[in-house]
């Protein structure tokens, strides 16, 4: 009998720590805001009805951003495609995972065409 109410208090207690898992992933969403900038030089844009998740201010070679909502998570920068003279060659692309979530600095050494910010809220 003692090994029946063993094994029906270890179930309950992985069904109580799997809801528990659940709720606590179901919290923690994802969300993700876009700039984007209409031609070389120009200033960034919001894209799309995703709100204000986060502040940009552009300088000439930085972006000064703030996370409103959640933690910025991953941010993926994309420059404008240029041209050698002879051969086509695509935009620089930076990848980064800040260590604040809440504020920093993207040097990326010119206006970028578009950038993502990955938050978590």
């Amino acid at each position: 009998m003692q090994s029946v109410i063993s094994t029906s208090t270890r179930l309950f207690r992985l069904l109580g720590l799997g809801l528990a898992a659940a709720t606590l992933v179901a919290a923690t969403t994802a969300a993700t805001t876009q700039f984007q900038a209409a031609s070389p030089g120009s200033e960034l844009e919001l894209v799309g009805g995703t709100g204000a998740l986060v502040e940009v201010v552009q300088g000439q070679e930085t972006v000064l951003w703030t996370a409103l909502a959640g933690t910025v998570s991953n941010i993926t920068t994309l420059g404008w495609p240029t041209s050698d003279g002879v051969h086509e060659l695509g935009g620089a692309l930076t990848i980064e995972r800040p260590a604040n979530g809440q504020a920093g600095i993207v040097d990326f050494g010119d206006r970028p065409m578009s950038m993502r910010f990955d938050l978590n809220r």
